[in-house]
């Protein structure tokens, strides 16, 4: 068994805040899911799509699916277009929507997204993440998130609070999807990033389409979580301290100079 013994600080992306612009998006209904995802195996996208429309078949609802395959270039666009359709072909006779937004986004277009008054939510059904950068911007951005809680996103995602008889416990403040943990299929190995030996979860179908239902259901209450959790990443995950933390995590390291290596400048 292989074991680090050297140690290990991690120090998380700052939050990025910026004014909300229009993005001019024809959403039909009034309640749309989002989720944002490069359409390949660790992501889980197939699923997430399927278990919505399979979920929402009759239901006057939407899903916004911010992807791409490999680049944002009109290639892509087509290919990502005719795969989405392709997979919901057979999905006929049903009301709910899923578009496809695809293409570069600035920083403050994606901001505006999670913002958009018709977006209620992001959907993850990712098997694992190093961050989670999605995950993390509709957070400080005050979006309630369904998402299995394993991988790098709940280093973000849980606050302290005080129970009852005043010890302090970390608490999930989104849905938190059940799941399994497996070995990553032979298909989806990337070495260097995706090892052969290595495990990531698979998230419960029913655990998820359960979590989407109380969403619809129960919206003002997992709105108002989503905004404490907002003011906990706002205060703890901010440039400031992010930049002090990677300052100080490089120090730590590295010898401090000697009198004959300093020079002062005029």
């Amino acid at each position: 068994v292989a074991r680090c013994t050297s140690p290990i600080e991690i120090v998380h992306y700052p939050v990025k805040t910026m004014e909300k612009i229009d993005l001019d998006m024809d959403l039909e209904y009034d309640f749309n899911f989002l989720t944002v995802a490069q359409w390949g195996p660790r992501k889980n996208l197939e699923n997430t799509i399927r278990w919505f429309l399979e979920e929402f078949k009759d239901k006057e609802i939407g899903l916004v699916v911010k992807a791409s395959i490999a680049k944002n270039c009109l290639l892509d666009r087509r290919m990502a277009f005719n795969q989405l359709k392709s997979f919901i072909s057979d999905q006929t006779d049903r009301k709910c929507k899923v578009y496809l937004l695809h293409g570069y986004m600035s920083d403050q277009e994606i901001n505006s997204l999670y913002k958009h008054p018709k977006v209620k939510c992001l959907l993850s059904a990712t098997h694992g993440e190093g961050f989670g950068l999605p995950i993390f911007e509709a957070a400080y951005n005050g979006l309630p998130i369904i998402a299995p809680a394993w991988s790098g996103h709940v280093d973000f995602l849980y606050m302290p609070k005080e129970n009852k008889d005043g010890k302090t416990k970390n608490k999930a403040m989104f849905s938190k999807v059940d799941y399994n943990l497996s070995p990553v299929p032979q298909e989806a190995v990337w070495d260097g990033v995706l090892q052969a030996d290595s495990m990531w979860c698979d998230v419960k179908e029913q655990s998820f389409k359960l979590k989407m239902k109380d969403m619809v259901d129960n919206w003002d209450r997992h709105e108002k979580r989503a905004q404490d959790l907002k003011e906990h990443v706002l205060e703890n995950f901010n440039q400031d301290k992010q930049y002090a933390a990677f300052v100080d995590s490089i120090l730590k390291v590295i010898e401090s100079p000697t009198e004959e290596e300093l020079v002062e400048f005029d």
